[in-house]
């Protein structure tokens, strides 16, 4: 990592940053005053309206759910037709458009006449040609990757798969699992959490997964990157979001976000062995391929950004850190969090119904908006 990141991690610029301020009990660092910086003569880097049509590929624990509360809340204060599964759940509407194929007819709900859709933002296969069917030609594409071996093993904790789980005995299953994955494997790999799954959900060719081929992978990754204006790395979430933002020309409050679904990760080490990680290299290869495709991009795109992106990402930094301590704070109806102009935002209040929005699990989100959308499901 660039030694400006580095830095970006534990420093506040002089001369930077943001007042916050509540009206309340809050328990907030009252009268931290960190100056912004002063505004530059050229156009300024915060926006209000921008990019209206979002495609987010939100691939399994990958921190997608931290990053898709940025599209809901976005879309849900203006409005915006979501992509929503046809499916039906204990809860109501679905999470999951499909874990096997893309968009369908068949497997999305309709839009109202005359409408289109805004927003797709929930578990699909990717298709640039499926994808295209059912949204605007203007649409941008966005995607999220995780390093693979976190990945894995996050997917192994949350899912506990039966394939490894109860067929593998023993006290590390995972582990004997690794050593010679094809023998425990599904049949349908689309039923599989552990065989180079980001890949499968970015569309990868099927036969791929049984034969690697590193000139028909290199081809994909740059259609790929010529298809998704930005793949968002969660191990660099913040400046990822910032390089969204500026590309959507959204606010900085349209991109604040808290930190969703975080397993502990004694509890994902307890599952491997140390020797692991060197062997779901060689089974994953097409998971790190995509990841390290990306995240070369990611730091080429920020290295195009000129320097005053290291300023912002301290600043949003900050913002973050101070919505979380007031909204994990349970504000009362009229607290109100206050963010000073900078260079990159306008000022603008966290408040109540801010935090609410925030903090809100992506089941009970997706139904305020299933019912917005369609009303409530015949159950």
């Amino acid at each position: 990592m660039d030694h400006a990141y580095q830095e970006a991690n534990h420093q506040v610029p002089r001369g930077s940053s943001v007042i916050v301020s509540s009206q309340s009990r809050m328990l907030l660092p009252y009268g931290v005053n960190i100056a912004p910086p002063m505004l530059a003569s050229t156009t300024e880097l915060y926006f209000g309206n921008g990019v209206r049509h979002v495609a987010f590929l939100k691939v399994h624990k990958a921190a997608s759910s931290t990053a898709q509360t940025i599209f809901l809340r976005f879309g849900w204060a203006r409005n915006l037709t979501f992509v929503l599964s046809s499916a039906k759940t204990k809860f109501g509407y679905s999470n999951i458009i499909s874990l096997k194929e893309s968009l369908t007819k068949s497997n999305i709900l309709p839009t109202s006449k005359g409408k289109s859709f805004d927003i797709l933002c929930h578990h699909v296969i990717y298709n640039k040609s499926a994808f295209g069917y059912f949204l605007p030609n203007d649409t941008i594409y966005i995607g999220i990757v995780r390093e693979p071996y976190e990945q894995y093993k996050s997917a192994l904790n949350y899912f506990r798969p039966g394939y490894i789980f109860r067929n593998i005995k023993g006290d590390f299953p995972a582990s004997s699992y690794i050593r010679n994955p094809l023998i425990y494997e599904p049949r349908s790999i689309f039923k599989s959490w552990t065989n180079n799954r980001q890949a499968l959900e970015f569309g990868f060719p099927l036969h791929l997964f049984s034969k690697f081929n590193s000139s028909e992978v290199k081809l994909i990754l740059e259609k790929l990157a010529s298809e998704f204006r930005l793949v968002i790395i969660s191990e660099q979430m913040e400046e990822s979001i910032i390089l969204m933002r500026r590309y959507l020309q959204w606010s900085m409050k349209d991109v604040v976000f808290l930190d969703k679904n975080i397993a502990l990760n004694k509890t994902e080490n307890k599952l491997v062995r140390p020797h692991d990680r060197h062997l779901y290299r060689q089974w994953a290869k097409l998971d790190y391929a995509l990841y390290d495709h990306f995240l070369r991009r990611l730091r080429t795109q920020i290295r195009n950004q000129g320097p005053d992106f290291i300023d912002e990402l301290i600043l949003f930094k900050e913002v973050r850190k101070n919505t979380n301590m007031f909204c994990l704070n349970h504000p009362k109806h009229d607290d109100v969090l206050t963010i000073h102009e900078s260079k990159w935002s306008e000022p603008f209040n966290i408040t109540w119904e801010d935090c609410h929005l925030l903090t809100m699990e992506e089941i009970p989100f997706l139904q305020k908006l299933g019912i917005r959308q369609y009303g409530p499901l015949d159950m």
